[in-house]
């Protein structure tokens, strides 16, 4: 596994950035929460499958979202970074590293996927359904602001 020979030769540091950055793109796919990226990161490791069901941590009815592994990733890929992501607080350390790192909030990842489907002429349901909202109100109030905004830009 050519993946575990790079891991041997760069710095933990190094590696937990690239699994960092993993969880990061499972997150935009699936327009998830990062808690539930790092959920199905780990599940995609432990199943060695490309579909995994994840708890919506924010709910309180147990429901369970589908998250999809990124065309881009491999199960090797994740796989390798399951060590990573089981230790201490790994929510906090990506949202730490995309902060950091990348300059940006976690949580404009799932909203940047959340407009694109929408942009996308999917039903806001449907997308409600897929990001786990329980209320349609979140998905239309914020991409009512985010309509406004570059209504508002646009205006010469």
């Amino acid at each position: 596994m050519i993946l575990a020979k790079i891991k041997e030769h760069i710095s933990r540091r190094a590696f937990a950035s690239y699994c960092y950055a993993c969880v990061l793109l499972i997150q935009l796919r699936n327009g998830s929460r990062v808690s539930e990226a790092v959920d199905a990161a780990i599940k995609f490791a432990d199943q060695r499958v490309n579909e995994v069901y994840v708890r919506v941590r924010k709910r309180r009815d147990g429901y369970e979202r589908l998250m999809i592994l990124p065309e881009e990733l491999r199960i090797q890929d994740i796989a390798i970074c399951k060590e990573i992501l089981s230790k201490g607080n790994p929510v906090l350390s990506v949202k730490v590293y995309a902060k950091k790192i990348l300059g940006i909030n976690t949580h404009s990842l799932r909203y940047a996927r959340i407009t694109h489907m929408l942009r996308n002429n999917i039903s806001p349901s449907i997308v409600a359904k897929i990001t786990g909202h329980k209320k349609l109100d979140y998905i239309l109030t914020y991409t009512q602001i985010k309509t406004a905004e570059e209504a508002l830009r646009n205006i010469r």
